[in-house]
């Protein structure tokens, strides 16, 4: 009975022995499979689930005008306003389009670098153009602000290409580029007193505690030349009306 019953134990430690290590191979292959699974399902989803970056530049939600321009030859403006993501530089930009793109379109963009690398060009609205092939001609224009440098270009975005001219120029301090462009319906030349007028019509509202840029726009404005008394597209510019011209010619008493 003794000799039984030890065969009884060894075979008892066999089984408990088989089945521990059937148990660790089926583990084993049920953690294999998991493996499989999860890295065919990786290689297997579409690029488009990926996480896009996230922006450079954030649109502001109802932006607040810093800055206005008048173009009457063209119509109100569409105001916008990006913030960088990281180095907090900041964008305005003024778009003009004349409806169904029939007419002349001008953009206008102010901005005001943060800590973010600043883009060697810095030409508003630009990028949305496919400028012509070939090099430009770089030349200024003579505006408020001083010389502008301009060049050429023809836009190819719509149906029919057009002429247009592109603009910048930078200031050092404060920090700050005005850039853009405007083009005309069609192939004709660009009258560059257009865009000197228009950028003389470029005024500054808020200066969001910025008296740097207010002390700038306002040395500008005496520099203002009211041009367009003899184009017959640009319009005359009225006299302003505002603080800047209140305190240059201040009303007298018993004067009308």
């Amino acid at each position: 009975m003794a000799q039984v019953g030890s065969l009884l134990r060894v075979f008892a430690g066999e089984v408990h022995a088989t089945l521990a290590r059937l148990f660790a191979y089926f583990c084993a292959l049920g953690l294999i499979g998991l493996v499989v699974v999860d890295f065919v399902a990786r290689q297997s989803r579409p690029a488009s689930a990926a996480v896009a970056p996230a922006p450079e530049w954030i649109d502001v939600g109802r932006p607040f005008p810093a800055f206005a321009l008048v173009l009457p030859e063209i119509g109100e403006p569409r105001y916008a306003i990006q913030r960088h993501a990281t180095g907090g530089g900041r964008k305005d930009m003024l778009t003009f389009d004349a409806p169904e793109r029939t007419g002349p379109a001008a953009a206008v963009e102010i901005y005001r670098p943060g800590t973010e690398v600043r883009d060697a060009d810095g030409e508003a609205g630009v990028p949305e153009l496919r400028l012509s092939v070939g090099a430009p001609r770089p030349a200024t224009i003579a505006t408020k602000f001083g010389p502008v440098a301009i060049a050429e270009f023809i836009d190819h975005t719509i149906n029919a290409p057009r002429q247009c001219l592109r603009f910048m120029r930078s200031f050092d301090d404060p920090r700050l580029v005005i850039s853009g462009w405007y083009c005309n319906a069609g192939l004709e030349i660009v009258d560059r007193g257009i865009v000197a007028c228009a950028l003389d019509r470029l005024t500054l509202m808020v200066a969001g505690g910025e008296p740097k840029v207010a002390a700038l726009f306002a040395h500008a404005e005496l520099k203002r030349s009211f041009c367009g008394t003899r184009s017959v597209i640009v319009a005359a510019i009225p006299k302003r009306a505002d603080w800047i011209e209140t305190a240059h010619d201040p009303r007298l008493r018993g004067r009308d």
